[in-house]
């Protein structure tokens, strides 16, 4: 097929069907008539859209290979946005299959280019995506500073679903950093934002964090009142993220609350709920096949009853 509007009309065609393959082939083909006629902005794109579909399905070591095709293009083009995508797609890729600092390599770039060419939006990603490296380095005073300046580019730009999102990777660092105030403030004020725009799953997996949140503050709480008041609010939460799991079907979710509940009712030494709960837990990660959870609470369980025998 030389026909470049027809090879458009295809390769929309395999898109819109989930026909990966067909529309690689299509894709390929448009880049190969694109460098035939001198086009390299369009050959360029083509590349780069070859590479997000091999992204997409799981196929890294290709879809790099056409990013760094769709790149030299670029920039032997001069074309500083394009260059600016492709970097920061590549740093994520990266990022992905655990190669950090070649990560941090091109984020770092296209960061740079988003300043110099004024893409504050795109600037406020780089800045986010690079406190996600971080994190996974458990680098988490770089990450939250990094993360800090990607809210205050959403603010500034009012981007409230991209500020929810921003300020719960800061929570995140904060959590990582043992500055739990911050991180109940990050969630707080993102689950408010998820709230406005009906967003009931990350609504519930904000609450899920703010339940381990408060567990981690009662732990370490030598006040038994503040304590108890932390186990609590970590129920309230846990209690209400276990009913959208339920809701949802996400069983796998479901047991993980359950085993939760168990470790806040063992600290707040109510063992025989503990115990009900890790049963409940065992159970359901046991049915799912899951071995490595049924193990880690099977050894609860058996602390947990324990201590009910030892605490009639």
């Amino acid at each position: 097929m030389d026909d470049p509007i027809a090879l458009l009309r295809e390769i929309r065609l395999a898109l819109q069907q989930q026909d990966f393959p067909a529309a690689l082939r299509y894709l390929k083909q448009a880049a190969q008539i694109a460098h035939e006629n001198g086009d390299r902005a369009a050959e360029g794109r083509h590349l780069g859209n070859v590479a997000l579909i091999y992204h997409r399905i799981g196929k890294s070591d290709e879809a790099l290979k056409y990013f760094n095709l769709a790149l030299k293009l670029a920039r032997e083009e001069g074309d500083r946005v394009a260059e600016d995508g492709l970097l920061g797609n590549m740093g994520n890729i990266l990022r992905e299959i655990g190669k950090h600092e070649e990560a941090i390599h091109y984020l770092n770039q296209a960061l740079v280019i988003a300043q110099e060419i004024g893409d504050v939006r795109g600037r406020g990603i780089w800045l986010g995506n690079l406190g996600l490296v971080y994190d996974d380095l458990q680098l988490y005073a770089q990450a939250a500073e990094l993360h800090q300046r990607s809210v205050e580019v959403a603010r500034q730009l009012r981007d409230r679903r991209g500020l929810a999102t921003r300020l719960s990777n800061l929570g995140n660092s904060y959590i990582g950093l043992h500055r739990y105030e911050e991180a109940l403030m990050c969630f707080a004020e993102a689950i408010e934002i998820y709230d406005a725009f009906g967003e009931q799953e990350a609504r519930a997996v904000s609450f899920g964090i703010l339940g381990n949140i408060h567990s981690e503050i009662g732990r370490q709480e030598q006040d038994s009142q503040t304590a108890y008041t932390h186990f609590h609010k970590a129920l309230d939460y846990y209690s209400e993220t276990l009913n959208f799991a339920h809701e949802t079907g996400d069983e796998i979710v479901e047991a993980e609350l359950m085993r939760r509940i168990g470790d806040v009712m063992g600290y707040a030494g109510d063992y025989e709920q503990a115990v009900t709960y890790y049963t409940a837990a065992y159970e359901q990660f046991d049915r799912l096949g899951l071995q490595e959870r049924v193990e880690l609470v099977r050894r609860s369980l058996l602390i947990a009853d324990e201590r009910r025998k030892q605490n009639p």
